[in-house]
């Protein structure tokens, strides 16, 4: 008897954390703020320990950024950049906004970052949306979908 106890007190308990995780304290839909598109134009500096673009006094917390650093070149800390897409206000802090980015412009040459389009063909599955480079080869993806 005290083992089936002590046994769905802990499941409680299990399940009150893990709600606690997922919403926490004052975490509401509507509370959610929309987001807006921006062209913003900025110095990239670091923020946090995070790849940050700085404009004016508000700081953009740009997500992906890290992953292009090091593949586009002059993108590093304290070069001028324009990154269009859509940005988030933290609602804690007015001078923090969070972009998803859909365009970076850096010394004048314009990098896409825009996730791919949808299938033409929503009944075609597709497993990549992406074609390969020259003709199709053996276990190549796609190559099944050659008639």
């Amino acid at each position: 008897m005290k083992r089936n106890i002590l046994f769905i007190v802990m499941i409680l308990g299990f399940a009150a954390m893990v709600q606690a995780q997922v919403w926490g304290p004052g975490w509401n839909w509507r509370n959610t703020p929309a987001s807006e598109t921006v062209t913003v134009t900025g110095t990239m500096v670091v923020a946090q320990g995070m790849p940050a673009l700085k404009s004016g006094d508000v700081t953009y917390y740009v997500s992906g950024i890290s992953q292009l650093i090091g593949f586009v070149d002059g993108l590093k800390e304290g070069a001028q950049v324009t990154i269009e897409g859509a940005a988030i206000t933290s609602p804690s802090d007015k001078n923090v906004k969070f972009l998803s980015p859909s365009k970076l412009t850096i010394n004048g040459k314009v990098y896409d970052l825009a996730p791919p389009e949808p299938p033409s063909n929503p009944a075609e599955p597709q497993l990549y949306q992406y074609r390969l480079p020259g003709p199709m080869m053996p276990f190549a993806p796609g190559f099944m979908r050659r008639r």
